[in-house]
C-alpha cells in the first residue's frame, strides 16, 4: 500500500512537471507569435528574423518535454487517468510546436514583403490576428486551470477565423484586379493568411485534449 502510495505521488509529480513545461512552451509559443504579427504589421524584418532564431528554444523545449513524457509512460506504469492525460499532453505539444513553426511562416513572409514595394494595406488581417490571439489566450487559461467551461466556444471563435480569412483573401483578389503589379505582395499576404487560419486549428485542436483531459471523451469543436 506504502509502494502504491508513493508510486502515485511519483505521478502527480511528473505530470505537475510536464504542465509546467507545457504552459511554458504555450507562453513561449504565443509570444512569438505575437511579435511575427507585430513584425508584419510595423514591417519589421529585424524582429521577423529574431523570431526565427527564437524558435530553436521552442523547438528544444518540444523535445525536452516529448522524452520526459515518453519517459513517465514507459517508466511510471501509470493509472488510466494519467495515461489519458500523458497522451493528451503529446498532442497538445504536438500543436504547440506547429504554432511555433507557423508563427516563423509569418516572419519568413515579413522578411520577403521587403523585397516588394508593400502599397497593399494591411486590410482586417490584424483583425484576424487579434482574435486567434484572444482564441490562444483562452485555451492557455483553460489549460492552466482546468477549467473547461468556456472552451465550446471555440467552435464559433474558429468560424470567425474562417470567415476572417475568406473576406481577407476576397479584398486581396479585388486589390489584384485593379494592381495586378502587386502579386508578389498578395502572394505574402495570403501566405500570412494561411498562417493564421491554421493556427486557430491548433488552438481548437488542444482545446479538444483540454476537454478529454477532463471527460475522458473527445469533443469536435472545429467543423
Amino acid at each position: 500500500m506504502l509502494n502504491e502510495r508513493l508510486g502515485l505521488q511519483v505521478q502527480d509529480t511528473i505530470i505537475e512537471e510536464l504542465k509546467a513545461e507545457i504552459t511554458e512552451l504555450a507562453h513561449m509559443v504565443r509570444d512569438n507569435f505575437l511579435l511575427a504579427v507585430k513584425a508584419f504589421e510595423e514591417k519589421d524584418t529585424t524582429a521577423a528574423e529574431n523570431i526565427i532564431i527564437k524558435d530553436d528554444k521552442v523547438n528544444i523545449l518540444t523535445e525536452k518535454i516529448s522524452k520526459h513524457n515518453f519517459s513517465a509512460i514507459a517508466l511510471q506504469a501509470p493509472v488510466a487517468t494519467d495515461l489519458r492525460t500523458l497522451g493528451a499532453y503529446l498532442k497538445i505539444v504536438t500543436d504547440l510546436e506547429r504554432i511555433g513553426d507557423l508563427a516563423v511562416n509569418i516572419a519568413k513572409a515579413v522578411i520577403r514583403l521587403e523585397k516588394t514595394k508593400q502599397t497593399l494595406p494591411l486590410f482586417d488581417i490584424i483583425h484576424m490576428s487579434n482574435e486567434v490571439n484572444n482564441m490562444m489566450e483562452l485555451v492557455i487559461h483553460s489549460f492552466l486551470s482546468e477549467d473547461i467551461s468556456e472552451l465550446r466556444s471555440l467552435n464559433e471563435r474558429d468560424d470567425i477565423i474562417d470567415s476572417l480569412h475568406r473576406q481577407n483573401v476576397e479584398k486581396i483578389e479585388e486589390a489584384l484586379e485593379a494592381q495586378p503589379h502587386n502579386f508578389k505582395e498578395a502572394i505574402q499576404y495570403i501566405k500570412v493568411l494561411h498562417a493564421l487560419e491554421r493556427i486557430g486549428d491548433h488552438v481548437t485542436n488542444i482545446g479538444e485534449w483540454t476537454i478529454y483531459m477532463k471527460v475522458g471523451n473527445i469533443v469536435e469543436l472545429n467543423h
